[in-house]
């Protein structure tokens, strides 16, 4: 499988979040990967096996990413500083 071509890298990408959100898109990629990529504008060298779609991400909750900040918060509480780095002379 050789990578996409530079030029064609945001069709690609275009490509995949279409496949991530139509899952006929997917399939017909799966069946056909060439005849898909060539709806896109993207033609291979002959003889070239089409990549591969990467995974579709999954769901992330808004309460998933409330955890994540509060624990990148936690984080940065448990760095020390010494008062006068935070305006705090003593």
């Amino acid at each position: 499988m050789a990578p996409i071509p530079a030029e064609h890298r945001t069709r690609f990408a275009r490509l995949i979040a279409d496949a991530w959100s139509d899952p006929d898109i997917a399939a017909r990629y799966d069946s056909e990967p060439l005849a898909v990529l060539a709806e896109y504008g993207i033609v291979l060298e002959p003889g070239t096996e089409a990549p591969h779609l990467p995974t579709a991400p999954g769901d992330v909750a808004v309460e998933d990413l409330s955890m994540s900040a509060g624990a990148a918060m936690a984080t940065i509480g448990t760095v020390s500083c010494p008062g006068s780095c935070i305006g705090m002379s003593g």
